[in-house]
């Protein structure tokens, strides 16, 4: 149901950027925000918590040897890619949290957003290939891991944020794979 409520609010984020058809001129690092699109209807950490924490399970779980099992598995994976493309570009915009706007005028904030796009765009041709090539899966996780923490220890060291979570995660440890 989660993952639903997370594709159901990426899918009409993306159809309302994509209603936009004006966009600022970016440098060619950075993503293009539609002039229409001021602010997020939700705080920056309600979109990372809902869309790009939830998409990054799969994209690890993919670098710890859980692997998909069938079509509707690699249609998660490939969704998950899409989910980090589109996060990157959404918390770039500010939202209704208390640091949002401070947040997004910051350089640094920009890189690390910008690599979130990167990373699910490199992520996206091998869900696309249903690669079970785990070292590069784990190669790309590592980055993901690697960027959110760098983001995290100059923004938001305390975790969980502001009350918003998910359910925490023990599979890993209890061996129970994300696509069952």
């Amino acid at each position: 149901m989660k993952r639903l409520q997370t594709i159901a609010f990426a899918s009409s984020l993306a159809l309302a950027l994509g209603a936009c058809q004006e966009t600022e001129e970016a440098p060619a690092d950075t993503v293009a925000v539609p002039t229409g699109v001021t602010t997020l209807p939700v705080s920056i950490n309600a979109a990372m918590v809902g869309l790009i924490d939830q998409s990054a399970d799969y994209l690890w779980a993919m670098g710890n040897g859980d692997l998909p099992k069938d079509a509707h598995d690699w249609d998660q994976v490939r969704a998950a890619s899409y989910d980090m493309i589109i996060g990157g570009a959404v918390i770039q915009i500010p939202g209704t949290g208390e640091h949002d706007a401070e947040w997004v005028k910051a350089e640094d904030w920009r890189t690390w957003s910008n690599e979130l796009t990167k990373i699910g765009e490199d992520a996206l041709p091998l869900a696309e290939e249903q690669s079970t090539d785990v070292d590069e899966w784990r190669a790309l996780g590592n980055r993901l891991i690697d960027n959110c923490e760098a983001c995290h220890a100059a923004y938001k060291p305390e975790i969980p944020s502001q009350g918003i979570l998910h359910e925490e995660i023990s599979r890993d440890a209890e061996g129970v794979s994300i696509f069952d």
